[in-house]
Parts: structure tokens; sequence; C-alpha cells
């Protein structure tokens, strides 16, 4: 546990891997494959609210929210454990999250979310951005990586490897590269207010 919270403190991301094990996540993922198949995921947007708008040339992701007291038992074992990170970086850094929402990503092939922000210029709760991959068997050459940029715009790389975790301070810039093949995560967002 020292480990990242020391490396969050020292750069404001870190990659924990095998937050997850493999059959936690294959097990996760197979509910979204399933929940995809039967229900679809809808377009993701960018912007909030009012000013939400889709921009396919920013950003490719379906999406599909995750209601926290509806969740599938296999994503209930996620949200519990992150809940336990919230803890962490409460008791460490007094950041005062007081929620978490989250949604299932798909990235298509070809898709990619070009470099943003994930809090708000015009205000927002989100203080720590997640990122949780369920893709398995993922190989050099399949894209999709996680790049955060540092203050000189230098990015860092994280790969979309099954049960990796990936937490950032949700100012930081980032993006998400082109992928080659179905890219497949829980993105979520600590916040600062109660949402649910």
């Amino acid at each position: 546990m020292a480990d990242w919270l020391d490396r969050f403190e020292e750069v404001g991301w870190v990659e924990i891997p095998g937050f997850l094990t493999e059959p936690e996540a294959q097990s996760i993922r197979s509910d979204f494959e399933q929940l995809h198949m039967l229900e679809g995921f809808r377009q993701a947007g960018i912007g909030k609210q009012q000013t939400q708008q889709i921009d396919t040339a920013q950003r490719g992701d379906l999406i599909r929210w995750i209601e926290p007291f509806g969740a599938l038992p296999s994503t209930r074992i996620y949200l519990d454990k992150i809940q336990g990170v919230i803890e962490e970086l409460n008791r460490n850094f007094y950041l005062g999250i007081r929620d978490y929402e989250c949604h299932y990503a798909l990235y298509p092939p070809g898709s990619f979310y070009k470099k943003h922000v994930d809090r708000h210029k015009a205000g927002s709760p989100r203080i720590v951005s997640s990122v949780l991959y369920l893709n398995s068997n993922w190989q050099p050459g399949d894209g999709g990586e996680l790049c955060i940029y540092d203050e000189n715009d230098t990015p860092t790389t994280i790969q979309p490897l099954m049960g990796t975790l990936a937490l950032f301070l949700s100012e930081k810039e980032h993006e998400v590269l082109t992928t080659q093949r179905d890219r497949m995560s829980i993105t979520g967002w600590m916040l600062n207010e109660k949402v649910f």
C-alpha cells in the first residue's frame, strides 16, 4: 500500500497491476460483454450537462453508467475495493473524497480520446480519476494506452492490461491512444460531493 501512495504523492498518478485478480477481472468482463450485447452502450459525449455534445473526432468510446446500488456482483467486488482506495487517499492526503461514480467504457477498434482533463473548467467535483482495465492478452501494437502528461507535457503510458488500476489527479492532462481492438474498462471519478 505504501508504495503506491508514495508514488501518487510524488507525481499525482499511479499504476497498480493486479488490483483485481484475473478471475475477478474476467468475471466483470463477462458481465460487461453480456450487457453490451443485450442492452447496448451509448456514445459518450464531451462537456457537462447542458453543454454536453457528441464529438467522435475528440472521443470515440461507448459507455454504460454503473448504478452503485444496482451493480452486478462481479462489479460490486471492484466497487468495494475502490472504496478501500478512497479511504487510504483521504487518510493520507485529506482529499475530502465523498463519493464515486463510474461507467463501463468500450473503445472499438480505431477509437481514441484526445488529450483532455476530467476536472471541468466550469467547476467539477472530480478529484481523482480511475481506470480499471478488463483486456485479455493485450499485446504491443494493440494500442489503447493511457497517456498521462506531466507539467512539461511529457507523457507516461500505461498499458490497458487485465486487472490493472490506473489512478491520477483529475486535473492532469491525459489521453487514450487509438486502439486496434476492443478495449474495455471501468472508468470512474472520486468526487468531493455526494451524487448518489
